[in-house]
């Protein structure tokens, strides 16, 4: 979301106010998730109809209302809303410190009956749901996401033309839906939109990119969300009819939306339905990392974690006697270890690659040294170069031509192991290269991070990249806009940086950080909880 000179718009600056006089009151969360100290969250759904759980924040640090921030949930009639079960999800979120996302606002599958029944025209209907998004927008002012519209290709709902219907654009009814939520909601609030089964297929991944471009050329859209369910990779143990998507073709239409949007994903109904331990397990180690992992995705989203309490029978990580299946103990280690595990950036995927290729990688926050293995499968069965290295690039030594190559990279320091990245492949061609050094240190595209940890205090990393020399400036903001800190002003080479913010002097509350790099210019929102 851009934010320009400090103007909040319209409304903005009391809703602001509100949720700054909120934070600044708040109590210090527990710090127990198990993405604690991660760069990108590990959240969950709060189960309709149950009371929240007392080890909701043992495990998890972002929340998500399984069903409560459904329209057909809270309203009943028209004017009629039960916000209470929604009021408690949210209230939670904000005590914790913990973003809250919104689900959803407009959605075929949920709705009120009074939506579907035929009582209303079209004018009536395009009314309720103007008055449902104005009223949810303004009673949440803190939530940090909200899926706008959710499942627009494999569920759109039934009263589409009252929001302007296919249209000129094929997608009328999206982009007036984005259009009334980015006119009541918050501008703090990322607006998303939430899919399933597009990663699978390529034809879906291609529909999806086309609705997001449309959403994002006209400045509504923020993120997007990608639905994690197991049936979207492949069928469960025991099915009649077996199917399991490569896990090259997910990972490539993963990097396809990525690319081509330049927005940050958010996996956002991650769970492994599966009755067997062992089998969960195996998934979980299978599909965790390659969206954990993948430097667009931004934050993780579990739907549902204990017995008798998730949407999928057996996608439960907690037995009903409060033990924890073997597929959550391995969660807690796998991020335990995360904050060494770097991310892989080139060579990724690609062919008539140099036989001496430079293999590059991100820095990882507490890493002294790294160590890469080159292997000809991607079990590493058979390694062809085991190094240890200081840097984050490596020149390989001249290869095979026409052979395809997998490499990792884990990280080290002085007590502990990292575990490996996902592996990433390249297939050599007939070329030797030369002045390989030019790839260190510069980035395809310039980009501003989220900063990790956040909520923070007193001190943040901003994380940013040039992908060519600017004048760059990183500011932060208070909530009424004026600026508080200047943390970079100057020409700065293309690059990776990571900036420390020391919030040691300011009170608690929401901040803003902008970062000014020739025409690029994009505004992020940060939390300090002192």
């Amino acid at each position: 979301m851009l934010i320009k000179s400090g103007i909040f718009g319209k409304g903005g600056l009391s809703v602001c106010l509100s949720a700054a006089l909120v934070v600044a009151f708040l109590p210090s969360p527990s710090f127990s998730q198990l993405a604690l100290g991660r760069n990108k969250w590990v959240g969950n759904v709060i189960h309709t109809g149950y009371s929240i759980r007392s080890d909701f924040a043992t495990y998890w640090d972002q929340v998500t209302p399984e069903n409560d921030g459904k329209w057909g949930s809270v309203e009943s009639s028209p004017g009629v809303y039960n916000w209470a079960p929604l009021d408690n999800d949210y209230n939670y979120a904000i005590r914790n410190g913990f973003p809250f996302k919104e689900h959803n606002l407009i959605w075929g599958s949920e709705q009120p009956s009074f939506m579907t029944d035929g009582s209303l025209d079209s004018a009536q209907e395009y009314q309720e749901i103007a008055n449902w998004i104005d009223s949810c927008g303004h009673r949440y002012p803190l939530a940090a996401f909200c899926d706008v519209v959710n499942e627009p290709i494999n569920t759109p709902p039934s009263y589409k033309n009252a929001l302007g219907g296919n249209g000129s654009t094929g997608w009328d009814w999206v982009v007036n839906a984005f259009k009334l939520a980015r006119r009541y909601w918050s501008p703090t609030t990322r607006l998303l939109i939430n899919e399933y089964n597009v990663l699978g297929n390529s034809s879906l991944t291609n529909e999806y990119i086309a609705i997001i471009d449309t959403l994002k050329v006209r400045g509504l859209i923020d993120g997007i969300g990608i639905q994690g369910h197991y049936f979207e990779f492949k069928s469960p143990a025991g099915a009649t009819q077996a199917y399991s998507y490569p896990i090259s073709t997910l990972k490539s239409n993963l990097d396809k939306i990525a690319s081509a949007t330049g927005l940050p994903i958010y996996i956002s109904e991650f769970a492994i339905n599966e009755a067997t331990d062992s089998i969960q397990l195996q998934n979980y180690q299978t599909y965790f990392p390659l969206f954990y992992t993948d430097p667009a995705v931004k934050g993780m989203t579990l739907w549902g974690y204990t017995y008798g309490q998730t949407w999928e029978q057996n996608a439960y990580l907690v037995r009903s006697d409060g033990t924890e299946r073997p597929a959550l103990q391995w969660l807690r280690t796998y991020l335990a270890k995360y904050l060494l595990m770097p991310a892989v950036i080139f060579p990724v995927d690609t062919t008539g690659t140099p036989r001496n290729p430079p293999v590059l990688w991100h820095s990882s926050i507490a890493a002294s040294s790294y160590r890469l293995q080159l292997g000809t499968d991607d079990l590493f069965s058979t390694v062809v170069i085991d190094s240890t290295v200081s840097d984050t690039l490596l020149q390989l030594p001249v290869l095979n031509a026409d052979t395809k190559y997998y490499w990792h990279v884990a990280a080290l320091n002085a007590s502990d192991t990292g575990g490996f990245s996902v592996p990433a492949s390249f297939t050599t061609g007939a070329s030797i290269a030369t002045d390989v050094r030019k790839l260190e240190g510069m980035p395809a595209e310039f980009e501003l991070r989220q900063n990790y940890p956040n909520p923070f205090n007193p001190t943040t990393v901003i994380s940013y990249q040039l992908s060519a020399a600017s004048d760059v400036t990183l500011s932060v903001f208070d909530i009424l806009g004026r600026e508080v800190a200047t943390l970079v002003n100057g020409k700065q080479t293309a690059g990776y940086y990571d900036v420390t913010f020391d919030a040691s002097n300011l009170p608690s509350g929401v901040y803003f950080y902008r970062l000014q790099a020739g025409s690029y210019n994009e505004t992020m929102k940060l939390m300090l909880l002192k």
